[in-house]
């Protein structure tokens, strides 16, 4: 009696971690992730601004107050530099790797400045900038990345009807382009 409850006991606790693995792998696998959707909007290395409401892409804001643009990279051959201004009560930046998990934030209380100047670099790369720094980045935050592939979410807030325009002109001007770096 005792070794049909133990068994009982371990085949419950084998099923359960066999449902909470196929629930958590199951966006991953059928393309429905975060990172699978960003890759459908285009090429690398350019801002997409995400729309607010309901689309085939299942990335769109949900609040109307915000306005979000988004952009792949792949930082293996030379860095990326994200680049807007504009004058936006709130701004956010966000990094995420190629599972979708976020790997860098920063928002306009934590900048230099008011503008996002962002470099993504690779350790290499991030040795060769300490070496040999370009004035182009001097005022620039560096973010050393482990992961090569990934995304970044641009986001501004505009809670007033007046600051609409101001916020889709922040997220729409952003720029996210490959940075080249001298050799030394």
């Amino acid at each position: 009696m005792r070794s049909l409850l133990l068994a009982i006991l371990i085949g419950l606790v084998g099923a359960a971690l066999i449902h909470i693995i196929t629930i958590l792998e199951m966006p991953r696998r059928t393309g429905t992730d975060a990172w699978s959707r960003v890759q459908s909007l285009g090429v690398e290395n350019r801002f997409f601004p995400l729309a607010n409401v309901p689309n085939d892409t299942g990335l769109y804001n949900e609040d109307p107050h915000i306005r979000t643009s988004v952009c792949r990279f792949d930082i293996s051959e030379r860095p990326v530099r994200i680049l807007t201004s504009g004058d936006v009560p709130l701004w956010t930046l966000v990094a995420y790797d190629s599972a979708s998990n976020e790997t860098y934030s920063m928002n306009d209380r934590s900048a230099i400045g008011v503008n996002v100047d962002i470099v993504f670099v690779t350790r290499p790369q991030m040795l060769q900038l300490r070496r040999v720094m370009p004035q182009a980045l001097e005022r620039a935050v560096l973010v050393e990345l482990s992961d090569p592939e990934g995304f970044v979410a641009l986001r501004a807030v505009a809670p007033a009807p007046s600051q609409k325009p101001a916020a889709r002109a922040f997220v729409t001007s952003a720029s996210c382009a490959p940075f080249s770096i001298d050799p030394a």
